[in-house]
């Protein structure tokens, strides 16, 4: 387990705590109608008014500078190495080409892709106005069976109540 520390209290903070917190009271107070709310408010905002007269005098405490020499070791020698920055762009820009090469063959395979795609959509899209036609055909007939079945069935129920 680590040690967290805890930073020192700062009377400011603790003050401008106190006063905002004896404001939220006395808005309580009101809002119920008990007594001292208009004490109670007087009081907070006062707190919060000399807070705020005194942070405006405060010294901030400033920035941590930053060791960049440990980020760039380059920063530590005053000698340049102009061979390597001869050789800096050219490099760059070689890779570069290749990033753009890579990148391009990239997007005429997508796109090969992306064509593959829309043509199995118009097929798709033929058979499935082929499936809905012959469904169409096939309710049809499934309407005439049926036509037909009322039709034997009221044949056979007069046959049977005729008493033959």
């Amino acid at each position: 387990m680590s040690k967290k520390t805890k930073g020192k209290l700062d009377a400011i903070t603790f003050i401008y705590g106190f006063g905002a917190a004896v404001v939220l009271v006395g808005a309580m107070f009101k809002f119920l109608g008990w007594s001292y709310a208009n004490e109670m408010f007087v009081a907070g905002l006062s707190i919060e008014a000399v807070v705020f007269l005194i942070s405006a005098f405060e010294r901030s405490t400033e920035d941590k500078e930053y060791n960049w020499e440990n980020v760039f070791p380059q920063l530590t020698s005053a000698k340049v190495d102009i061979e390597s920055n001869d050789t800096a762009y050219p490099d760059a820009m070689t890779q570069f080409s290749n990033t753009l090469t890579d990148l391009t063959a990239q997007l005429k395979e997508m796109s090969s892709s992306i064509q593959h795609i829309k043509v199995e959509m118009q097929v798709n899209a033929t058979k499935s106005t082929e499936m809905h036609s012959r469904i169409s055909e096939f309710n049809e007939q499934m309407d005439t069976y049926n036509n037909n079945m009322r039709k034997i069935n009221s044949k056979y129920n007069a046959f049977l109540n005729s008493g033959i």
